[in-house]
């Protein structure tokens, strides 16, 4: 908040010149708030007028830049004199508001430039798709190896346990022949014995 003192005194921010001392030294305050409210406070003993109408002493009255102030209906408030506070924040906020349509329409520009270059952003995704293809490739490479390893893993393990039962059973059958060949063999001298029994 900025305090603005007015009077006739010379140390006053707003100096009011009475040669007929009916304006106080100090005759009044003007607040200037940084929202751009003011409020004006009568300290003097003529009083302090607003808009025709006189105000209580010491009390804070709200007042605008369209208000007509008078001092003992002497003099009145020259606004000029007041700097305009709404006026700085109106002017900040032009200068933001521009300040962002400047940034804003830059990006949009360049994007509007660039605009003739986007067609090259399909190649990346192309490229992007070759890469996801590859992969697939590589995957499925990698999961046929596996089936394949398990494929030779199991006739390795089959022809191993081929290759058992096989001397399992030969070994069987070498045992089993000898012993069915012996009474073969009895019976073939029996019939060659009672051959000759028969010849004569």
């Amino acid at each position: 908040m900025k305090a603005y003192s007015i009077g006739r005194e010379m140390g006053c921010d707003i100096v009011i010149n009475d040669s007929t001392d009916v304006i106080s030294r100090r005759h009044a305050t003007l607040n200037v708030y940084p929202t751009g409210k003011m409020t004006i406070i009568d300290m003097s003993q003529n009083g302090t007028y607003v808009n025709g109408i006189k105000i209580s002493p010491n009390v804070p009255v709200p007042v605008t830049r369209k208000d007509n102030i008078s001092f003992a209906h002497i003099a009145r408030l020259d606004w000029n004199c007041v700097p305009n506070t709404q006026t700085k924040i109106l002017r900040f906020a032009a200068l933001g508001a521009i300040a962002l349509l400047v940034v804003f329409g830059g990006v949009y520009g360049i994007k509007a430039i660039g605009g003739d270059k986007e067609p090259e952003k399909p190649a990346t995704v192309v490229t992007d798709s070759i890469g996801s293809e590859a992969r697939k490739k590589a995957i499925q490479e990698e999961e046929q190896r596996k089936q394949d390893s398990i494929k030779n893993h199991v006739k390795d393990s089959l022809k191993k346990a081929n290759a058992k039962q096989g001397k399992v059973k030969t070994k069987k059958s070498a045992d089993k022949k000898p012993a069915d060949k012996q009474p073969k063999k009895e019976t073939k001298e029996k019939k060659t014995e009672e051959q000759p029994d028969r010849i004569i």
